[in-house]
């Protein structure tokens, strides 16, 4: 019970964190790719990799940290819509292919980085 606790208090600050970080990059950076979520899903991926590197085996900081705040503030549904909408109507394949490659490659070299450098 207290694992589930964890998850949902600390899924509901990272939806905070995203939340407040969409709408400073709306705000503040005008492109033809949505910003906030490509750098959201970078950050998570790269904290992450460092929490993985530093192998702590504590119960709490997978529950509260990784899967909650991190699984709160990071997004694959919002980059599945994301990703639909630059498909349909206009079917924009060069933005399709260069989001899909800038969230899946860089979030997972950052990973890795964050995993090698502990």
């Amino acid at each position: 019970m207290t694992q589930v606790i964890l998850v949902m208090l600390g899924g509901g600050i990272g939806a905070v964190i995203r939340g407040f970080l969409t709408n400073v990059f709306a705000n503040k950076i005008n492109s033809t790719l949505p910003v906030a979520t490509p750098f959201v899903n970078i950050l998570g991926s790269f904290i992450i990799g460092l929490i993985m590197g530093m192998s702590l085996n504590i119960p709490w900081v997978d529950s509260f940290l990784v899967v909650g705040i991190l699984g709160g503030l990071t997004t694959f549904s919002t980059l599945s819509s994301e990703l639909v909408k630059m498909l349909t109507p206009e079917k924009n394949i060069l933005n399709f292919i260069t989001y899909s490659l800038i969230q899946y490659v860089v979030a997972f070299i950052a990973c890795l980085l964050g995993y090698i450098i502990v």
